[in-house]
């Protein structure tokens, strides 16, 4: 889920990685120190710009998401609302 950097507030330290994406992007993960899960990504080719990991959001009540990414790697019981825009890779 693609935020705004300055939308975003974090409270508690996290660690961070760097990784190369599948289209040679540098990308810097960050994460829990704790267990590990991935709260967002600092993309190297946009500025400005965090991709977050919704699941890790206290309320995803609101959250209508329109489009999907990887869908080539998802579960096979996973479905999404038909009106989602797919899309096989990034």
């Amino acid at each position: 889920m693609l935020v705004r950097e300055n939308s975003l507030n974090v409270t508690g330290k996290l660690k961070e990685f760097i990784r190369t994406s599948d289209k040679g992007n540098t990308v810097k993960a960050y994460f829990c120190p704790e267990c590990g899960v991935r709260i967002y990504g600092r993309p190297g080719y946009v500025k400005g710009v965090l991709s977050l990991k919704p699941g890790t959001l206290d309320d995803t009540s609101w959250l209508d998401p329109k489009t999907a990414l990887w869908i080539k790697s998802s579960q096979h019981w996973f479905e999404l609302p038909r009106y989602t825009e797919t899309l096989q890779e990034q």
